[in-house]
C-alpha cells in the first residue's frame, strides 16, 4: 500500500500517470532543484540556487552556499531526511550526491544529482 500518491507530467506518455512514495518524492524533489529562485510567481523565495553558481567559479564560498540552500530544500519536505551530502564539479556542471532516509523507511539510499551547463536542466540518478 503506498503512503504518497500523486501525478507525474514527466514525458509524453500519459497512460501511467500515477506515482507513489520514493518516486512522488524523488520528482517533487527534481521540480525544486529544477526551479531557479525567484522563478515561482507568487513564491520568489522558493527554488534552488545552484543555477546561480552553475557558470562561475566552483569555490569553497559557493559550496557552502550550495549546501546549505539543498538541506534547506530537503528539511522543507518532511517525506525525507538528510543523511549526507556532497557537492562536486564535474566536466559540464555541478553535481550534488545525497544520501536520505526516506519518511516511513529504515534505509539509507543516495541520490545524484546532476546540474549540466548544456542543458541548464537538473537530473537525479
Amino acid at each position: 500500500m503506498a503512503i504518497y500518491k500523486g501525478f507525474t507530467s514527466v514525458g509524453r506518455d500519459y497512460v501511467d500517470t500515477a506515482a507513489t512514495d520514493e518516486v512522488l518524492i524523488r520528482m517533487d524533489l527534481l521540480n525544486h532543484f529544477n526551479t531557479r529562485v525567484g522563478e515561482r510567481l507568487m513564491n520568489p523565495e522558493f527554488g534552488c540556487l545552484v543555477w546561480q553558481y552553475l557558470f562561475d567559479p566552483f569555490t569553497d564560498d559557493a559550496k557552502f552556499a550550495i549546501i546549505e540552500n539543498v538541506q534547506d530544500i530537503i528539511k522543507q519536505d518532511p517525506r525525507v531526511i538528510l543523511d549526507s551530502i556532497d557537492v562536486t564539479e564535474y566536466e559540464h556542471g555541478l553535481q550534488v550526491v545525497l544520501d536520505v532516509v526516506f519518511s516511513g523507511r529504515d534505509q539509507v539510499e543516495q541520490m545524484a544529482v546532476s546540474f549540466d551547463q548544456r542543458t541548464e536542466s537538473a537530473d537525479i540518478s
